[in-house]
């Protein structure tokens, strides 16, 4: 059953016409990765679907509601989490000041709790300043944050920037548990193996368009696909 579906969006940057028909959809329980080289549109869909920036034409349905026009607070409230690019903490904050952004109904004890057992290393952090974590701690710590609004989607913006290879396996982990918990996945990320890793269906993204599609399966057994869109070898 599709829980998120994107169909045929136009967005501009001003004049700059960035996504040019674009269409995708995620199931239920479906981690689904979107790869393409850098200005290709990627990150300008995920802000799209969550609203923060409007699309000219098209629609875009979230659990069979149509969300197009929706601010992007009600977009999140319905059940769309969000990872940004850059993680988007509040560096001068402590680690539970920047978890309780994520608490919209008061403390979340019971989150919380789900939290620092997918995190362990967080409970010794929780006093922390986020600016002075690692880049694999303020990952977690952002994808924490997310967790904490429930949501049934999650969005990730090219989460393995700036990892060190250990901490990209350990994310690659943590994103597996998720997806085993009942929470949808949409994965923006340049790290080829690692979004075929992940996801059991794949789009790709040309200048703005999605060019080809498929399941894990289906892509794998083309491999000339990622030479033609990508420039890289499987």
């Amino acid at each position: 059953m599709e829980l998120l579906k994107v169909e045929d969006i136009h967005t501009y940057y001003d004049r700059s016409y960035i996504l040019q028909g674009v269409s995708l959809t995620v199931g239920e329980n479906e981690t689904v990765g979107l790869l393409g080289r850098n200005g290709a549109g990627k990150t300008t869909t995920l802000k799209t679907i969550l609203g923060l920036v409007k699309a000219k034409r098209g629609r875009i349905f979230f659990q069979d509601n149509e969300i197009t026009r929706l601010p992007a607070y009600r977009i999140a409230r319905m059940g769309i989490g969000y990872v940004p690019q850059g993680r988007g903490l509040f560096p001068v904050m402590t680690v539970m000041e920047n978890l309780k952004t994520g608490m919209w109904n008061g403390f979340d004890t019971e989150g919380l709790d789900e939290i620092l057992t997918l995190f362990p290393f967080l409970k010794n952090r929780l006093d922390q300043k986020a600016g002075t974590l690692s880049g694999g701690e303020q990952q977690a710590v952002a994808i924490a944050r997310a967790l904490l609004t429930h949501p049934k989607l999650l969005l990730l913006d090219e989460p393995t920037t700036g990892l060190m290879p250990l901490f990209v396996e350990k994310l690659r982990e943590t994103i597996s548990q998720i997806h085993e918990s009942g929470v949808s996945v949409l994965l923006v990320e340049e790290k080829v193996p690692f979004t075929v890793a992940l996801a059991e269906h794949l789009y790709f993204m040309v200048k703005g368009r999605i060019t080809h599609h498929g399941t894990q399966r289906t892509v794998k057994e083309n491999p000339e696909i990622f030479e033609k869109t990508l420039g890289v070898y499987l």
